[in-house]
């Protein structure tokens, strides 16, 4: 008899940097659970989102594909029909739910999840939503308890501490609900599952004892760490330096308030990871493949900037925490050799039997990683080009320890030395000691772009993101 198929669950966050886990060296946050499950499974040590914001990388996660090769509608949200994980596995027999944000148009949009409850941040969809008619479940569920819908219906409402019943918290709530999802599920079918948490994106409002987890005046920020981008080509460094209500710059006379957001937002992940303790019970790990990551990073005070415009793919922004965990993966490992995080799709299908559904040679951009999860000896591929923020205007590549970004405008370049220059501040392009490296990752996002399945205007995909104020 062949062995039961695996139970497959996505833990994701919003707008967590790569480095704010337990297991990174010198990271300040406390995330003793997601620490052990690492610790248990195979870490991912450069994983790359699709896009540094959060829209594009969650259509990636969901298809296994660059967001540009995906049809997208309004809010730049994946077309209702497109084939994703969900409904490959939903029609092999899996059962499909979804809890937590995904940032779907219409919100409650079909994407092949049997069972779904989402909750949103409204400020990422265009008008105000007091004139909407209709709302995310987590909006029925406040109502239901009496409550009001703190994040437009109460001035004030998105302080910290959370300021209404800890067990209505978005976090709570999505706990709650993943749990009654498995509690629930049919034990004798396999399930997919995709536990969304809408933080640590702002509102930056941990319950107690989370809010005040975190002494401020240790959060670790710089204004003259702007200084990084002295080297940056011209284009490159206006965008860094611009001032606005988008580009949030770290400020002197700020500091004990950046330093405050930073505290919340460690707090942020530390209720999450608690969160995820409370699941773990109600999941057979060892029938299960358990992945986690984070839609896209945040500056993080970083390079004279908090939150995440401008959408350039630093390492601040596209890299993401990632691991693989659960009783099909030989653990106890890392991976240090570029991944996408949406490596996901085809992983998980892999580990359910299934392929992707795009024939050859257009499979999609994904790559299974079940044979580097379960066998130790399986070599890393370190000729793999990752990629990100094609439609965010910045198209990335990297392979090994060489990183490029290019602006599309004018097709200003930089090329960074991982290795030696992890800070990405000294640009190598014009070096002649590195000219092919430059130009093989130039050539890869000109093929990238060409073999683009979705071709799109990316000036005009910019501008409507700007006008739009996509999450």
């Amino acid at each position: 008899m062949s062995p039961p198929q695996p139970d497959l669950v996505l833990v994701m966050t919003d707008q967590q940097r790569h480095d704010q886990v337990g297991w990174v060296t010198g990271s300040p946050v406390r995330t003793p659970t997601l620490d052990r499950l690492a610790a248990g499974g195979v870490i991912f040590d450069a994983c790359y989102s699709s896009s540094t914001t959060c829209v594009p990388a969650r259509t990636s996660l969901m298809t296994g594909r660059l967001d540009h090769r995906v049809a997208t509608g309004p809010n730049r949200a994946l077309v209702p029909g497109t084939p994703t994980v969900a409904t490959l596995l939903r029609d092999a027999g899996y059962q499909t739910a979804l809890v937590g944000k995904m940032h779907f148009t219409p919100m409650r949009a079909d994407h092949g999840f049997q069972h779904m409850e989402v909750a949103e941040h409204f400020t990422a969809y265009p008008g105000d939503p007091g004139g909407w008619a209709e709302y995310d479940h987590y909006h029925d569920f406040l109502h239901e308890r009496g409550l009001p819908d703190w994040r437009f219906e109460v001035a004030g409402g998105t302080a910290a501490p959370y300021p209404f019943p800890a067990d209505s918290h978005p976090t709570s709530w999505v706990r709650d609900r993943a749990i009654d999802v498995l509690e629930r599920r049919d034990p004798q079918r396999p399930l997919l599952l995709v536990v969304s948490f809408p933080h640590p994106h702002p509102p930056l409002n941990p319950t107690e004892p989370y809010a005040s987890m975190y002494d401020p005046a240790l959060s670790e920020v710089d204004p003259d760490d702007a200084d990084r981008n002295a080297g940056l080509p011209n284009l490159f460094r206006q965008e860094m330096e611009a001032d606005g209500p988008d580009h949030r710059r770290v400020r002197a006379e700020r500091i004990e308030h950046h330093r405050r957001e930073l505290a919340l937002t460690y707090g942020s992940i530390t209720q999450i990871d608690d969160a995820v303790a409370s699941l773990l019970p109600h999941l057979d790990l060892e029938r299960s493949l358990l992945w986690f990551t984070a839609d896209h990073g945040d500056y993080g005070g970083r390079r004279g900037l908090v939150r995440k415009v401008p959408w350039i793919p630093f390492d601040d922004l596209a890299r993401v925490p990632g691991f693989a965990a659960g009783g099909m993966v030989s653990g106890g490992r890392r991976i240090t050799a570029p991944v996408q995080s949406y490596d996901f799709v085809p992983t998980a299908l892999a580990a359910a039997g299934l392929a992707m559904p795009y024939p050859e040679p257009d499979a999609g951009d994904g790559v299974d990683q079940l044979p580097a999860l379960t066998e130790p000896s399986a070599p890393q591929d370190d000729d793999r080009v990752v990629m990100s923020a094609f439609t965010m205007h910045w198209p990335m590549a990297r392979r090994g320890r060489y990183k490029y970004i290019r602006e599309m405008g004018w097709s200003e370049e930089v090329l960074f030395d991982l290795a030696v220059d992890p800070g990405e501040t000294t640009n190598l392009v014009g070096r002649p000691e590195v000219e092919d490296v430059r130009a093989e990752l130039a050539a890869a996002v000109d093929a990238e772009l060409a073999a683009s399945t979705i071709r799109e205007d990316l000036d005009a995909a910019l501008a409507e993101a700007l006008a739009n104020h996509p999450d």
